[in-house]
């Protein structure tokens, strides 16, 4: 019997290696895998700490705002980009005469309390931005020192209203009125630098937009590409009224960047994150986007219990339970993202991971009834077991959409006593 059931289970590792429909119809999608089975609590230990910079240029957003976190500090966000022609060989026409220079930025979302206003920044770019360079949250632009911003009165974000401009309404938006100067610089710029994409990037190279807040901030996810995203000149060329927009095409460099001050965070937050104390994970963990913070899970208990046992894993979950989940203004992330990290420190996909298998297996989005986000890590965990060894270094709990999402996560530690603590639960008939 023994040798038979050795067998089913070399099949059955077979099977779930061999493709996406195998995992989610054979043994471990079963009655939920549950069934009949026993049922452990594997104990973990975690801690949170910075995470590494990121990539940051052409994401889906740009990001703009600022936050003043009770638990997490001050995080700002700003971007920077490139603007085009909308043809070749442009030209405004004569005798012309500036009305006003409009920058238009398309929302696609937004993090924190509209309510609070942002001080916006708007710069000029020194240098030349590249497709083919590499740039992370880190980079730091540099531009002219003369903010181009016409008020310097805060403007409340508006993400979900619609825009009356004139007589037509559009999607919202938010309008940043730039300085009737720099209006005049693109409106006089000469017909060489009007000739061509290229010509126009090489005279004026593009903007940086920055912002700050008061009370509890917000960012402001924009749409770079959409059709209201780009730099409009109101003018008139004799008697007629002209319009003109810069818009930022798919050929356009750009990319985010961040700054985190922790130095006003939560003082649990600082000993564990900042100075290093791992053992107030067994409390409170915490995950943060935009290259903020990250949690690292140790699975070295997992080898001391199945030592000695012949076990299939039908079933493994890590499962992560918010701790703050009445907050209506810093709402958790939709989704984390889990990351398995090897013996060099490096980090890759998880043989689970909806790359490999779909997001309806995989998991890791936010039940707001339960309050909890759930992994299935089941070939992980199996794969583990079958080398006999913990040969790489656990895993990374993230936020999923890092570079392009605000929500931050605070959730329950490793302790045993907390009947929300961070777990690692398996479901395994012994033979």
């Amino acid at each position: 019997m023994k040798k038979l059931f050795l067998i089913l289970l070399t099949l059955s590792a077979i099977l779930l290696c061999s493709c996406k429909k195998d995992i989610d119809t054979i043994g471990l999608n079963l009655q939920d895998g549950t069934l009949g089975n026993a049922y452990v609590e594997i104990p973990l230990t975690a801690h949170s700490s910075l995470e590494d910079s990121l990539f940051s240029k052409d994401l889906l957003y740009t990001l703009l705002g600022e936050i003043h976190d009770p638990v997490f500090g001050t995080t700002s966000a700003g971007f920077c980009s490139q603007f085009a022609l909308q043809g070749t060989n442009t030209q405004f026409g004569d005798n012309l005469e500036l009305d006003s220079v409009i920058l238009t930025l398309q929302y696609g979302g937004y993090y924190g309390d509209t309510l609070s206003g942002l001080r916006l920044e708007v710069y000029e770019l020194n240098e030349a931005l590249t497709q083919s360079q590499y740039y992370s949250n880190e980079d730091n632009p540099s531009h002219q020192g003369i903010n181009l911003v016409y008020s310097t009165a805060p403007v409340q974000p508006t993400p979900t209203t619609r825009i009356k401009v004139d007589t037509l309404n559009y999607v919202p938006h938010m309008r940043i009125r730039l300085s009737n100067e720099f209006g005049t610089y693109l409106l006089n710029l000469g017909s060489n630098d009007l000739s061509s994409t290229n010509a126009f990037q090489s005279t004026f190279k593009g903007l940086v937009v920055k912002a700050s807040s008061n009370g509890t901030g917000n960012f402001c996810y924009f749409n770079p590409v959409a059709a209201m995203t780009g730099i409009t000149l109101y003018f008139k060329s004799g008697d007629v009224s002209k319009k003109y927009t810069f818009p930022v095409s798919t050929d356009c460099a750009r990319y985010n960047f961040f700054t985190h001050d922790y130095s006003t965070a939560d003082a649990n937050f600082q000993r564990q994150v900042i100075n290093g104390d791992s053992t107030l994970g067994a409390d409170v963990l915490y995950v943060q986007p935009m290259a903020g913070v990250k949690t690292h899970v140790n699975l070295d208990k997992l080898m001391e219990w199945s030592a000695g046992k012949n076990i299939i894993v039908n079933k493994a979950e890590l499962i992560i339970s918010n701790i703050n989940p009445t907050e209506t203004t810093l709402t958790p992330p939709s989704n984390l993202g889990l990351q398995r990290v090897l013996s060099d420190w490096t980090t890759t996909y998880l043989p689970d991971d909806a790359v490999y298998t779909s997001t309806s297996y995989f998991g890791g989005s936010y039940d707001s009834g339960t309050k909890e986000y759930r992994f299935r890590i089941t070939y992980y965990i199996q794969e583990l077991l079958r080398n006999g060894q913990i040969n790489d270094n656990g895993l990374n709990i993230v936020v999923s959409g890092a570079g392009v999402r605000g929500n931050r996560l605070i959730f329950r530690g490793t302790d045993e006593s907390y009947t929300d603590r961070l777990k690692l639960a398996i479901y395994y008939p012994e033979y």
